[in-house]
């Protein structure tokens, strides 16, 4: 990466079942984003005076951190370990009515149970409606205020006493950009089993708005192949359409190639590599890089112009020998040449 590039404001984050890969839940409206990778640290000492010989590092953990402007049941739910429930449940309503000269009033809302009917003497009635009618002894002509139960159908979730926070898929999606503001990259942290915490706070505030937070652990993942190690989640930079990942050097391999004189005509492969250097794998780009057979050597030998794919022919003997020239265009660092010996053995 470049020195003025940054990754810039907060991330989105999209939530998926880990094992289908169903949309659950996509968030574009987050305050704040954080990704952490945190480990404990046995020391190892011993001689005069205990100086430190090694520190063993272990306990890896990877968190995640993000915090939402908007208010979402989903949250809720992946906390508690719930799914979100709709049907009609019983429910809490509120009103204000003024009563008649006989203290009668007709709820909006068709109770369930009792009203309670808040006069504004302090006096609070419990009285059995009728319907939805219902009449107090003290409250004629008064303004009132009632609470009662009654069905509605609603979104409910569940918060249980034994049931642990969702595991999900999560993914951060953020933007890298250089100093002209232009985005360079689009930074992926992939976490594949997502645990949250359970920890959730809904905080009110009379002169704001709540905010909430998704906070939890990533859960290890098993390797898909042989070469990899088990892993909590992948990194990921992916260029943006006017970016070319940076190549400051090429490796044609082998360096020099030998083909048998019996076994003529007979065909090999370059296997050319991309060099970023610093902590960056190389790419292979052979099918990028351009192949011709140098001036001066033996006409006994071709070479496919973007395929590397090198061809001793039969009018090839012992002795005969050429020089492949393989170039490479990167924009960042020009043309990138290198070169492989060819040559025929007895």
């Amino acid at each position: 990466m470049a020195n003025n590039e940054f990754l810039v404001s907060v991330a989105n984050v999209v939530l998926r079942d880990p094992t289908t890969l169903e949309g659950l839940a996509y968030g574009k409206a987050n305050i704040s984003s954080a990704f952490s990778i945190s480990m404990q640290k046995t020391e190892v000492r011993g001689g005069i005076n205990n100086p430190l010989v090694y520190s063993y590092y272990h306990d890896r953990m990877v968190e995640i951190n993000i915090e939402q402007a908007i208010f979402t049941e989903t949250v809720v739910a992946l906390n508690a370990g719930a799914t979100i429930q709709s049907a009609a449940v019983t429910v809490l309503k509120t009103e204000c009515l003024v009563l008649s000269a006989s203290g009668s009033g007709t709820c909006t809302e068709t109770p369930t149970g009792n009203v309670s009917v808040f006069l504004p003497s302090g006096t609070i009635e419990f009285v059995t409606p009728t319907g939805s009618d219902f009449t107090t002894s003290g409250g004629a002509d008064l303004r009132v205020d009632v609470v009662y139960p009654y069905s509605k159908a609603s979104d409910r979730i569940t918060v249980d006493a034994f049931t642990p926070p969702s595991v999900v898929d999560l993914t951060l999606l953020a933007e890298v950009r250089d100093n002209t503001g232009a985005v360079t990259y689009y930074l992926q942290v992939h976490v594949p089993r997502f645990q949250v915490s359970g920890n959730y706070t809904m905080t009110l505030s009379a002169n704001g708005v709540s905010t909430q937070a998704l906070e939890g652990t990533a859960l290890v993942s098993a390797a898909t192949d042989c070469s990899g190690s088990d892993y909590y989640a992948t990194v990921t930079w992916i260029p943006s359409a006017a970016t070319t990942i940076a190549i400051n050097a090429i490796a044609a391999t082998p360096g020099t190639m030998e083909f048998t004189e019996a076994s003529l005509p007979s065909n090999q492969t370059i296997t050319t590599l991309g060099i970023r250097g610093g902590l960056y794998t190389n790419l292979n780009i052979t099918t990028s890089c351009s192949y011709a057979m140098a001036a001066g050597g033996s006409a006994a030998f071709s070479v496919g112009a973007n395929t590397g794919v090198v061809t001793a022919g039969s009018s090839g003997s012992a002795g005969h020998a050429a020089t492949v020239d393989v170039t490479y265009y990167d924009p960042t660092s020009g043309s990138l040449v290198d070169t492989v010996d060819v040559s025929i053995i007895a």
